[in-house]
């Protein structure tokens, strides 16, 4: 892909969301012919978008497309269309990043080994001195234990690499699975419409779906009441998948042993919330991709992208 004059408006509140200098060198190296500018802002932003044959940005609305006569192509780190819209006309290739798995299935690990190995007990232990050799005698390993992933694109897939490595056994959820291939590090695939079934065999059901009208609730009350006894739930695709009442029933009833959850319904999640009070959840604050490669992780992928197309 030949690419003439770049435009890149990379901001964000979270300092690893944000272009460094050294990003900017390494697409200077890559691309020494390429004229690149770098947005100061909204406003000036779009004062250069007009000139701009190839855009990197975190947020583009539906109406810009028409201000942007030469833009061919758009690239956003973003996995999720909830910041920068395709474009209406159909013109303009937009391109949303797929690298997110390195980095989120590191978080889900954290959260599945925070129960399977009692990492709640061993700090409230060290904090009151407690020597509690024989509490642990429960634990279970990854090794012997069923994964669900619900959703599973690159970043379930990518999720699934991990868990393999430690010899879990793993199950994918899809839409669709007629026409698929094989996957190496996944045991089975199932369509949503069997997830029911499979429920009562799983230790840890993940769900990795995107957001909108296509996922709001589709994960019910009876689904829970299936799940195995016992078994952790995590959520790190978006938080419109279940109702936040139907979870915190099965984790007070005793049903579900614990939850890890990345993500709300609503963000951020409200301080009156009873998702805070239960000993059984960790919470973590729409982070689990936040880590210091994250732009390295997209110029990456984005250069290789270019080179292909």
């Amino acid at each position: 892909m030949q690419i003439n004059n770049l435009l890149i408006h990379l901001h964000n509140s979270v300092d690893s969301f944000s272009l460094k200098v050294r990003h900017v060198d390494l697409i200077r190296t890559a691309l020494p012919d390429t004229r690149i500018s770098i947005a100061d802002g909204n406003h000036d932003f779009l004062e250069k978008l007009p000139e701009a044959d190839c855009v990197m940005t975190w947020v583009f609305k539906p109406e810009w497309y028409e201000g942007a006569t030469k833009l061919q192509t758009l690239f956003t780190p973003a996995a999720g269309h909830d910041w920068v819209a395709a474009d209406p006309a159909g013109r303009v290739n937009t391109c949303y990043g797929s690298f997110h798995g390195r980095i989120m299935r590191e978080s889900l690990l954290a959260m599945i080994l925070h129960f399977n190995r009692q990492t709640g007990k061993s700090l409230e232990d060290q904090k009151n001195r407690i020597w509690g050799r024989l509490g642990y005698n429960g634990n279970v390993a990854l090794f012997s234990q069923q994964v669900l992933i619900v959703g599973f694109g690159a970043l379930g897939q990518s999720m699934a690499e991990l868990l393999k490595a430690f010899g879990a056994k793993v199950t994918a959820v899809k839409r669709e699975t007629a026409g698929d291939a094989n996957y190496p590090n996944v045991d089975s695939i199932i369509s949503f419409a069997g997830l029911e079934a499979e429920l009562p065999s799983a230790d840890h059901v993940v769900f990795v779906l995107p957001g909108g009208s296509g996922t709001d609730g589709i994960f019910t009350a009876r689904h829970f009441s299936a799940m195995k006894p016992g078994a952790h739930l995590y959520n790190l695709g978006r938080g419109n998948c279940y109702r936040e009442e139907d979870l915190l029933s099965a984790l007070k009833d005793g049903h579900l042993a614990g939850a890890g959850l990345d993500v709300f319904a609503e963000e951020p999640l409200n301080p009156a919330s009873p998702l805070w009070e239960q000993p059984n959840v960790v919470i973590t604050p729409h982070s689990s991709a936040i880590s210091v490669e994250y732009i390295d992780l997209f110029i990456e992928e984005w250069l290789e992208k270019i080179q292909k197309m």
